[in-house]
């Protein structure tokens, strides 16, 4: 069961783990409660989030993936993830219910899980319940998921919280991950500043806030 205490604890390299589920090329075009294009910036900026800080990711896709009517994963994902494995699902609606899947999450030993999918309501509100139920701390990345209407999204959101999810957001993952490994190994953390200015830059939709001299602010 989550606790209070696990609600207070934050983000670290150490202890999340990010799973994709069906963030799939055909299907999120018929994502209308986000613009299409901020969220797949939003998708890719996850994943390559997860690739710096080195997170456990866990891949999968629904209908078939690549060869099924829903499309394979979104590209931002597999050019950050290329080695990793995919479990394509077909006809298991809860990818938690998928027993690859299952053990996959397990495998990365971690209890603080993050989510980002397509369909809000669909794919991801399922297994998110189920990792509620198997005591996980789930965080739904609202801004790199989405659903068939905003309606529809909110109604699945508030499902979740009720549940007792988490609702977060790219860039607060990235400040929490960062403050995190920065009270933990300093050193370690400022050399991490050419990815973060870089992933900054190319993320942010207003870079301007970056500043020339930021990275040596912070160095």
């Amino acid at each position: 069961m989550t606790t209070q205490a696990d609600y207070l604890e934050q983000l670290t390299p150490e202890n999340a783990a990010v799973l994709f589920i069906d963030n799939q090329t055909t299907l999120t075009l018929g994502v209308q409660s986000i613009d299409l294009t901020v969220l797949k910036t939003n998708i890719e900026g996850l994943a390559r989030l997860a690739r710096m800080f080195e997170l456990p990711v866990v891949l999968t896709t629904t209908g078939g993936g690549a060869d099924g009517a829903s499309g394979g994963l979104l590209k931002g994902i597999t050019d950050a993830f290329p080695e990793a494995d995919i479990v394509n699902r077909t006809g298991i609606l809860n990818a938690m219910d998928d027993p690859r899947f299952a053990a996959a999450v397990e495998a990365t030993g971690r209890r603080k899980i993050i989510l980002s999918g397509i369909t809000t309501d669909f794919c991801l509100v399922y297994p998110a319940l189920s990792l509620i139920a198997a005591g996980y701390h789930v965080f739904v990345a609202v801004d790199a998921s989405g659903s068939w209407t905003s309606g529809i999204n909110d109604a699945a959101l508030q499902r979740l919280i009720q549940a007792g999810a988490t609702p977060t957001n790219v860039q607060s993952i990235f400040g929490e991950l960062q403050n995190s490994a920065m009270n933990a190994d300093a050193d370690t953390a400022k050399g991490r500043l050419p990815q973060i200015m870089e992933w900054l830059g190319s993320y942010t939709p207003a870079p301007s806030i970056i500043g020339e001299n930021f990275a040596a602010q912070q160095a």
